[in-house]
Parts: structure tokens; C-alpha cells; sequence
């Protein structure tokens, strides 16, 4: 049976929304990386360093799931019944919101990238300095 462009987009939607989830835990990981930090360092001012990047990682999480949210919603749009929709059925809004998850979730994951690394090379120089 030949895809459709419901079931196309729906995989898309679909590694998506794994995606995301992979980088919330990876999120979680990282913060719990950064408290331990602060519990073994008595560094003046790692608490402050430690919240910035906190607060990049939440941003991001919060951003994720607002993509997730909308991501279940385009899934909606592609299903009628547990079943894809026709092409025919595929209109203008859906072709759109679809092009604008794909440049959303494009930035977000660009963007995490540096975050996380940012992330990494403070936890590396942090503990570094620490011995």
C-alpha cells in the first residue's frame, strides 16, 4: 500500500515527539549534573552559574512541550477514526502548520544543541576546577 501524505506526516509528527522526548530526559540528566555541582563545589557564585543554565535548560522544556502540544494537535488533523485522512482532505492550513512545525522543531533542536554543550563545558571547566 502506498504511504499518504497523512501517514508521511504523521511518521514526521511521530519521531517529532520521540525526539523531544529524548531531550527532556537529557534535560533532567543535566540539571541534576548541575545541582550535584553546587552540593560538592562551595565555589562563590556557582549557585548564580548553576541557575543560568537551569533556566536555559527550562526554557527549552518548556518550549518542547508547547511543540509536543501542537504536534498532538496536527496528529488530530491528520486522523479521522484512527484512520489517515485522504490526500485530498490535506488542505492549505495543514500543508502550513506542518511546514511551520518543521522550521520550529529545526530551531529548537539547533538551538538546544549549544545549550547542551554550553552545559557540558561549564559542568567539564566546573569540575575541573575543582580538584
Amino acid at each position: 500500500m502506498a504511504t499518504t501524505l497523512a501517514q508521511h506526516y504523521t511518521d514526521e509528527l511521530t519521531d517529532w515527539d520521540e525526539f523531544i522526548t529524548f531531550y527532556n530526559e537529557e534535560m533532567g540528566v543535566l540539571n541534576q549534573k548541575l545541582v550535584d555541582v553546587i552540593r560538592r563545589n562551595c565555589i562563590i557564585g556557582i549557585a548564580e552559574q548553576v541557575e543560568a543554565k537551569q533556566i536555559l535548560l527550562n526554557s527549552f522544556s518548556d518550549k518542547f512541550d508547547k511543540l509536543h502540544e501542537e504536534i498532538q494537535q496536527q496528529e488530530a488533523e491528520l486522523k479521522t477514526d484512527n484512520t489517515y485522512i485522504e490526500d485530498s482532505l490535506i488542505n492549505y492550513e495543514t500543508e502550513k502548520m506542518q511546514t511551520e512545525l518543521r522550521m520550529e522543531m529545526q530551531a529548537a533542536e539547533k538551538e538546544y544543541i549549544d545549550v547542551k554543550f554550553d552545559c557540558y563545558n561549564f559542568l567539564s571547566k566546573t569540575l575541573k576546577n575543582k580538584d
